[in-house]
């Protein structure tokens, strides 16, 4: 019986605790647009990104390190493809032990 009685309690306590939670949560967060605004909002936002866009692609491909951080020019070329040998590290890892 008590054993019945602590699995009632502990859903009472979740249910509540996310009743709580959803509640403190959608008081946080901004209510969507309305749909007509945002049909033309969202025609106008993809145009203005499209144009900004367009106009600093040849500025993205010929920036260059301040003139203090040109010696670390290798590096910072290396540094995007980290994530990449730390996700490969991982999978080797977990094959070394057998997917456990």
């Amino acid at each position: 019986m008590a054993r019945r009685s602590s699995a009632l309690l502990a859903l009472v306590a979740t249910t509540a605790l996310l009743l709580g939670a959803s509640s403190i949560l959608g008081a946080s967060f901004v209510a969507p647009p309305s749909r007509a605004h945002a049909a033309t909002g969202g025609e106008e936002l993809a145009a203005l990104s499209a144009a900004g866009a367009v106009w600093v692609l040849p500025e993205a491909a010929g920036a260059r390190l301040p003139d203090e951080f040109v010696a670390f020019a290798p590096i910072v070329d290396v540094l995007p493809i980290l994530p990449i040998f730390f996700l490969l590290l991982a999978f080797l890892w977990q094959a070394s032990v057998g997917f456990r």
